[in-house]
């Protein structure tokens, strides 16, 4: 196209500014441009509006949309950037635009390339190992934490730990989380926690950034506390995307500060778990033994009276046996007694006897005279015939008396109950004590209680017959 096209032409605004549109559009694209951004904004639509400016003083507004900045790392004010884009014409307001499409920083390529190059020579060195990283305690009991003591990283994990373990200790070395002199306070704070074995893990901590921002977690400092770190180091820098050297130097790498929060606690919050459900198990237990034992209670309850009854029948068994053992003591204690009294009735019929006989003796004595030899010879016989009557006299009373005492101890006997089992019989009661008297009171297969002489006998009933 030339100027002759447009010499026999009257434009209108509109016309020029859709041809610059269209022009810059289809000349201007791919372009890199380096400058200092200035009046940094952002939108409702969450679209950046800035401008970049270099040493001479020209100034270039530029535009990135919402669908291109989303991964982008957001300049600030005072930046030094390089663009990709293309140069648009904005026919409406009449001004002219850049319109990125990619940005970066200026110097984070080099930064990047200094870090790839620090992952390697660490990584030849061994630094990086799988074989060199440890396991975390099984029993933490103090948590150390590296790391701001103002953001917001900080009161994430206190808040986790409380929740997942509150008997967890927390102990904070406050350091720079960026910028200037971040990289010697991180690797001094690790060291520190070392020195005083001061904890049980170590969480290295802060939340996310750019690459800048992030750069002091892969300084030669702090990978060197880390690696000689003799507590075992989890690394939560970033967020999940963000990849720190620190992170593949440390024994355990966290996505998030809060994930790192949660693998500290992991043991104490698994066994705070079995715990409660130890409690709820336990708690279940003791309601089902109460349950149980209410309903045996209440069974005992019901058979009260039953129990009350067999107890006031054993009382009244008891009462009677008493009751007899006390008559048969009267009866034998009679009957000795009585024996008694008759032995000493023949005891005084014998003595009276004797005096009888000796006076009668005495008084032939007197008078036999001369025919002494006859008189004694007639009382000799005397005393013998009187004596053998004596004699017979006191066995017959003896023999009485036994007679009679036999008598009293074969009806003491008789009212015995147990008497009868000394001669060969024997009781047969069921296990609650009722006697068996015929075979309606048993049947086979029930356990039987057999009373003899000197002992009981538990027998099962096996076959039972009626005999006529």
């Amino acid at each position: 196209m030339n100027n002759a096209f447009f010499e026999d032409r009257i434009l209108s605004v509109s016309d020029v500014c859709r041809l610059l549109s269209d022009s810059l559009g289809e000349m201007f694209w791919g372009l890199n441009v380096e400058g200092e951004v200035c009046n940094f904004k952002i939108n409702s639509s969450r679209h950046w509006y800035f401008s970049i400016k270099d040493e001479k003083g020209s100034l270039l507004n530029c535009t990135c949309f919402a669908s291109r900045n989303w991964n982008l790392d957001r300049p600030g004010n005072g930046d030094v950037v390089v663009l990709s884009g293309s140069l648009s014409f904005w026919a409406k307001g009449g001004s002219l635009s850049f319109n990125v499409d990619k940005l970066r920083k200026k110097g984070a390529g080099d930064l990047m390339a200094e870090i790839e190059k620090r992952r390697a020579y660490y990584q030849g060195l061994g630094y990086f190992d799988a074989e060199r990283k440890r396991k975390l305690p099984e029993t933490i009991g103090t948590i150390g934490v590296v790391t701001s003591d103002t953001g917001a990283v900080i009161h994430d994990i206190l808040n986790i730990t409380r929740r997942r373990a509150p008997g967890t200790n927390i102990m904070i070395f406050p350091c720079m989380v960026q910028g200037s002199g971040a990289a010697e306070t991180i690797a001094s704070r690790i060291r520190q926690a070392n020195n005083f074995s001061a904890c049980d893990v170590l969480i290295i901590a802060r939340g996310g950034g750019s690459g800048e921002d992030l750069a002091p977690y892969s300084s030669a400092e702090v990978i060197e506390a880390v690696y000689r770190s003799v507590i075992p180091v989890i690394s939560a820098v970033g967020h999940d995307s963000d990849f720190p050297l620190s992170d593949f130097v440390a024994d355990v790498r966290a996505s998030t500060p809060s994930a790192a929060a949660e693998l500290a606690t992991e043991r104490a919050y698994r066994h705070l778990e079995r715990l409660h459900a130890l409690e709820t198990g336990l708690e279940a237990a003791v309601l089902r033994i109460l349950n149980t034992n209410r309903r045996r209670l209440g069974a005992v309850t019901v058979d009260k009276d039953v129990i009350l009854r067999k107890l006031m029948a054993a009382g009244n068994t008891l009462k009677e046996a008493g009751t007899l053992e006390r008559i048969m003591a009267a009866r034998i204690h009679g009957a000795g007694m009585q024996m008694d009294g008759l032995m000493e009735e023949a005891r005084t019929a014998i003595r009276t006897k004797v005096k009888q006989d000796g006076d009668k003796l005495a008084r032939l004595q007197v008078g036999i005279g001369q025919s002494m030899w006859l008189v004694v010879e007639r009382t000799s016989s005397l005393v013998q015939r009187y004596g053998l009557e004596c004699r017979m006299h006191a066995r017959a009373m003896l023999d009485d008396g036994r007679k009679r005492l036999g008598i009293l101890v074969a009806e003491t006997d008789a009212l015995n109950p147990l008497a009868i089992l000394s001669r060969g019989y024997s009781i047969a009661t069921d296990e609650s004590g009722r006697v068996v008297r015929n075979i309606g009171d048993t049947k086979a297969g029930e356990t039987l209680i057999i009373r003899v002489r000197d002992g009981r006998i538990k027998a099962e009933t096996k076959e039972i017959s009626k005999e006529i």
